[in-house]
């Protein structure tokens, strides 16, 4: 009987699943980095799910009677409850963390000590550990997807230290031993049931979301990849009627404009009042952000085109006749299209440079920007959208991370560590395209991530590693990038298993250094630090290259291990 009624209370769980699925904020939720007040809300949801488990709790002494054969002398434990309360702090826990989880516990737990009996306190104390114990075990295993094995485990263990609590904390202990043994299997098994559940709820919703906002970035690639060829001769009148009919054409949206510093450049779509607009956009343009405003009777996503070092240089502008429309996943494509378009009016920015300036910093960072490697990895992002949402979601944070970096670098001397979260992203990109074929393996130590080092000095080599030796060879091979400290110098050696070179090659290549990468980093390298420091290179036919150089470090650029 006690199965049965657990199994009917649980029904509730089900039910408020179902809420939590449906809920606008969902998207926002599911993320452990999620707002303030969206923390707030979860708790509250938790916290609610938790007392509606205390009020449909069962009385457990006539059932615990009939399942033990004992008579109601000397059971004592007719001020016992059954519930389903735990699940909401497993839960909660379990999926944001052992703060979370402890604050549904403390709510929860203090209105259950509140309904009395025997076991209030225990019960109350026990709620708030099972929330902790679940938020551990999710950190622990970086339940990023919400793992329902896990989820099982976590539900048991905590469940079982509940039963520990109330033989420890309950009076009198053989009234809690009898309580224990009466509901110890059906809670564990149905409040393990309810989390798996809930948790298995909640992952299915969060895959839709993936799947959607996959969608969405694949819509906002295409656009950007039809917009390019209009971008590279910079934000006017005519790009911007060329980009919006391509959106326009592209999307579901009822209106558009794009704007730039001196005002609105062109604007598309039905009931748009322009000069209403251009008045509106005046007190936006003092403070421009992602906001959303009403012109007429549309409802505008404004996204800003931010370029480093040039602050605002325009705002994008996609209306919907009702805010129903203006959903999560229709702001955030507005913000991607506007980020993947603010790439590009850098890269016209940056190529205008270039031409205007013969100097050697602009050759370095126009070297960086291939069209040819951008073209290839959105093509590869698209493919992905279709496969594998998730990888090209990352591939298109990896991608905005490499080009974002690429162009606003213009400090001579970064640390260690930026040059190889660089490295990273232009080779998920790379790995990406070319999959086993190529590995990469850093071994740095922590220490001296914080070393200041040249700007650019890893990544060519390693592309050059990527492109002339690795690439050539059939079956692929691998990266080693190495970095240790001696004395006070920092030692850096990049190996390759690729197809190496014959002395021949080797010589030419000293000698002439043809292609800009390697030349820059030699001569960079020697200029700063003298010919001790430029690139030494090893390398046989068949079996590889091996390039190392040292530079000098100040003591305190490493961190004390």
């Amino acid at each position: 009987m006690i199965y049965i009624k657990l199994l009917e209370n649980m029904s509730l769980i089900v039910l408020f699943a179902y809420m939590y699925n449906q809920s606008n904020l969902l998207k926002k939720l599911i993320e452990k980095n999620s707002r303030r007040r969206n923390k707030i809300f979860v708790i509250l949801f938790f916290a609610l799910l938790g007392v509606i488990g205390n009020y449909t709790g069962i009385d457990i002494g006539p059932y615990a009677k009939h399942e033990i054969n004992i008579s109601k002398g000397n059971l004592g434990i007719y001020d016992a409850i059954a519930n389903t309360r735990p699940i909401a702090s497993i839960v909660s826990g379990y999926i944001y963390g052992p703060f979370i989880g402890m604050m549904v516990g403390i709510i929860s737990g203090t209105h259950r000590y509140f309904l009395g009996g025997f076991t209030a306190f225990a019960c109350g104390i026990s709620t708030v550990v099972e929330g902790i114990i679940a938020g551990i075990i999710g950190n622990k295993v970086k339940n990023k997807n919400f793992n329902i094995r896990y989820a099982c485990i976590a539900a048991v263990i905590a469940e079982a230290f509940q039963m520990l609590i109330i033989l420890i904390l309950s009076y009198p202990f053989y009234s809690a031993v009898n309580l224990v043994k009466a509901i110890a299997v059906p809670m564990i098994l149905i409040n393990s049931m309810g989390t798996i559940i809930f948790i298995s709820t909640i992952k299915s919703a969060k895959e839709d979301c993936n799947r959607i906002a996959a969608i969405e970035a694949q819509k906002a690639l295409n656009i950007a990849r039809k917009t390019l060829k209009y971008m590279r001769k910079g934000l006017n009148t005519d790009t911007a009627k060329k980009v919006s009919n391509i959106i326009y054409e592209t999307t579901n949206i009822d209106g558009i404009f794009i704007g730039n510093k001196e005002g609105i450049l062109t604007c598309s779509g039905e009931d748009i009042n322009k000069k209403f607009l251009i008045d509106i956009l005046k007190g936006y343009y003092k403070s421009p952000s992602y906001k959303t405003i009403k012109i007429d009777n549309m409802f505008f996503i404004c996204s800003p085109f931010k370029i480093d070092n040039s602050d605002f240089e325009g705002v994008l502008g996609l209306g919907m006749k009702s805010k129903k429309n203006i959903t999560v996943y229709f702001t955030e494509f507005a913000e991607e299209l506007s980020e993947l378009l603010s790439n590009q009016i850098e890269l016209y920015k940056l190529n205008k440079l270039a031409e205007e300036a013969s100097t050697a910093k602009f050759r370095i960072l126009r070297a960086q920007i291939e069209p040819h490697f951008l073209f290839n990895a959105l093509n590869t992002i698209s493919s992905f959208c279709r496969t594998n949402p998730l990888k090209a979601r990352d591939l298109i944070l990896n991608l905005s991370n490499y080009f974002r970096k690429t162009l606003k670098r213009q400090e001579d001397f970064v640390h260690l560590k930026e040059e190889v979260d660089f490295i990273q992203s232009y080779f998920s990109i790379e790995k990406a395209r070319f999959g086993d074929r190529l590995k990469l393996f850093i071994d740095i130590p922590d220490k001296i991530m914080d070393a200041k080092v040249p700007s650019f000095i890893l990544q060519p080599i390693v592309e050059n590693a990527v492109k002339h030796g690795i690439l050539p060879k059939m079956e692929g091979g691998s990266i080693y990038l190495r970095v240790s400290l001696e004395g006070s110098e920092i030692n850096f050696s990049i190996e390759d298993t690729g197809i190496g070179m014959d002395e021949e090659r080797l010589r030419e290549v000293l000698i002439n250094w043809p292609g800009i990468g390697l030349k820059n980093v030699n001569e960079r390298l020697k200029l700063l630090y003298g010919q001790e420091s430029a690139l030494s290179i090893e390398t046989h036919l068949n079996s590889g290259t091996k390039i190392n150089f040292i530079i000098p470090i100040k003591e305190e650029e490493v961190v004390n291990g």
